[in-house]
């Protein structure tokens, strides 16, 4: 288990969890990549991963669907605690699956690098399954 300090997540075996940065450069707690076949945050650029943002009640949300190209949306679905929201995109080429849930108030959003050069995943892989399924708020 990863915990940042505002969620907590399972991540696979061959899988790198780290927190990122907010829109000032601060490393936060509120958003955690996690990837794939990676050893080190830098290789993020050349792999695919997740990306989970946890918002709470006290903070903005602004969904990013209009920022995107290629925008279709995804029928609703239920894995582990939650219902999840989305659609598929693009974003300077590379596609994305991006899905929203809302809990007791709070929200995560959760963007999905589907593929980056050779690498690829996909929402039916089991480790992208399992990482959705555990995802709490601490």
């Amino acid at each position: 288990m990863f915990e940042s300090g505002r969620l907590c997540v399972r991540v696979p075996d061959g899988w790198m969890a780290f927190c990122g940065t907010d829109s000032g450069g601060n490393v936060t707690a509120k958003k955690v990549h996690i990837y794939k076949g990676i050893s080190c945050e830098t290789e993020m650029f050349t792999h695919v991963g997740m990306t989970v943002c946890f918002f709470d009640r006290r903070d903005y949300y602004l969904c990013p669907r209009h920022f995107y190209d290629d925008v279709a949306d995804k029928e609703p679905f239920t894995l582990g605690a939650y219902t999840w929201n989305g659609y598929t995109c693009t974003s300077l080429g590379y596609p994305y699956t991006m899905l929203d849930t809302r809990w007791d108030g709070c929200i995560f959003q959760v963007m999905i690098l589907m593929k980056n050069g050779e690498h690829e995943i996909s929402l039916e892989d089991p480790d992208v399954r399992l990482i959705l399924e555990s995802l709490a708020a601490t």
